[in-house]
């Protein structure tokens, strides 16, 4: 470290200004292995400190059949149960009609979470003619069928960006609802 210099100028004796902090050669090793320890455990705090959303199964709805398939809207209830807002910025889903998957994909559209609130997201899928055969075959047996939602959320918080895996159930038996929207 650099405190300062003297210097004579017009026979007067004058201290310069510090030219500024350095830090010494052997202390730099210690100084960047406290700054690492320091930012992991915030890391490790904002994961210890977040909790993952709720989210449950509340509605399938048709919105369109025709000769080549169809699309429905899977509605999602989603409880952010943290003391902050969260963005969820990527959803991926499997759909199965008991044990059959009928519906997978990935959605990249932000939707917040308002801090302890239940928010609905609507989750679009499309499925073929043959997926849906298997689903009402499903239904005709035992004139309903359980539908169960799986995959994986990633929302942007205070403490960084966490993907979390979800899953909910629902159980359908009103063949009457199955006209579109």
């Amino acid at each position: 470290m650099i405190i300062g210099v003297h210097m004579k100028k017009n026979g007067a004796s004058q201290r310069a200004a510090p030219r500024g902090f350095r830090l010494p050669a052997w202390l730099l090793p210690a100084w960047l292995l406290t700054a690492i320890v320091f930012l992991t455990a915030c890391a490790s705090m904002g994961r210890s400190v977040f909790a993952t959303p709720i989210v449950e199964l509340k509605d399938v709805r048709l919105r369109a059949i025709g000769l080549q398939g169809g699309s429905m809207d899977i509605i999602l209830d989603v409880m952010n149960p943290n003391d902050y807002r969260l963005d969820a910025t990527r959803l991926t889903y499997n759909l199965f009609v008991d044990t059959l998957r009928i519906a997978f994909g990935e959605i990249r559209k932000t939707a917040s979470l308002e801090a302890h609130k239940k928010s609905e997201v609507v989750v679009p899928v499309s499925f073929s003619i043959p997926e849906l055969i298997k689903a009402t075959q499903a239904m005709s047996k035992t004139g309903g069928v359980d539908f169960h939602v799986t995959g994986e959320v990633t929302a942007a918080t205070p403490g960084g960006s966490f993907t979390r895996p979800y899953k909910g159930d629902g159980h359908f038996d009103n063949i009457a609802s199955l006209k579109p929207h």
